[in-house]
């Protein structure tokens, strides 16, 4: 009898194990695959998709009418995995972090399609930054100003981290893909480095908070700062005629005067409307790059319904 139940028991472990060979495999293939043939192999024909942030996931600046980067991908994803995509686009032009956090919170049709996502998508983080150049705008030296930045990082940190917190209360599996951000007003003043690296530490706290998630991604989109001027040759060019600029680097004063007026050098991925947000372009670049995210990581997205 105990030959026989020791026969059944081993009988059961092979079997199990041959069922994680099996799912290894299946997810292997998965993550491996085409897009055209990822969905047939994960046996997917719809996926929810929800963004939610500030501007850049509104689409401001988008005079394509495409809805910027949400629906740019949405199209992208049912034309390359040959699925239904459903996009709910959830942004808001001037949010900063806490307020995307409040509306979250205090919104069931948001909370509701949160739910059902199978893909979570945010922007976050250039208001928050924007907000303490603001209060600080009147700070004696760059180094002041980047001083300022960094004393804030805690509590965006803090605040990005709840934000997280309320997304995974609502959906616990969905990947997030979390948009970093750029520097819009760099062609106008290339030689303020230090507007550039308070941007970075903005970013880092984005890369931080979506490593500490386990299920989120970052997608960095820093190149929307130098738009045309993406080589070193070309930026020095660039920096060789900024000397009107120059004059008037090192007060904020005179910064928001060059900009409200019509800038004599432009940024070709960014709206010339505000100078800001971006164009049809710089969207496409977003998109890409999201996509390129989230094909790398496409069996955790397929596989969750």
């Amino acid at each position: 009898m105990r030959k026989y139940l020791t026969l059944g028991f081993i009988g059961l472990m092979i079997a199990g194990l041959g069922g994680f060979g099996w799912i290894y495999y299946q997810k292997n293939a998965l993550q491996t695959a085409q897009p055209s043939d990822a969905a047939k192999i994960a046996q997917v024909k719809a996926i929810k998709i929800v963004a939610l942030g500030d501007s850049l996931t509104e689409g401001v600046g988008d005079n394509a009418h495409l809805q910027g980067y949400t629906g740019r991908i949405a199209r992208q994803v049912q034309q390359q995995y040959d699925v239904k995509v459903t996009m709910r686009n959830f942004g808001r032009a001037g949010d900063r972090s806490d307020q995307i956090q409040a509306r979250l919170t205090t919104q069931p049709k948001l909370q509701s399609a949160m739910r059902q996502a199978n893909v979570i998508v945010m922007t976050v983080g250039g208001n928050d930054l924007q907000q303490l150049l603001l209060k600080n705008q009147m700070a004696a030296s760059p180094v002041a100003l980047t001083n300022a930045i960094n004393a804030g990082q805690s509590d965006y940190q803090k605040k990005l981290t709840t934000l997280f917190a309320a997304v995974r209360h609502y959906n616990a599996d969905a990947p997030i893909y979390i948009f970093g951000n750029y520097n819009p007003i760099y062609v106008h003043f290339p030689q303020r480095t230090d507007l550039n690296q308070d941007v970075t530490t903005f970013n880092q706290i984005n890369q931080k908070v979506a490593r500490a998630d386990k299920a989120s991604h970052y997608v960095g989109i820093f190149d929307l700062t130098y738009g045309q001027y993406r080589t070193p040759s070309a930026r020095r060019h660039l920096l060789n005629q900024a000397d009107v600029a120059a004059q008037a680097s090192e007060s904020p004063d005179q910064i928001l005067k060059v900009l409200t007026a019509q800038p004599t050098v432009l940024n070709d991925w960014l709206s010339p409307s505000d100078n800001f947000h971006p164009n049809p372009t710089g969207y496409d670049y977003m998109t890409n790059q999201l996509f390129q995210q989230m094909k790398r990581g496409q069996a955790a997205w397929l596989t969750t319904h």
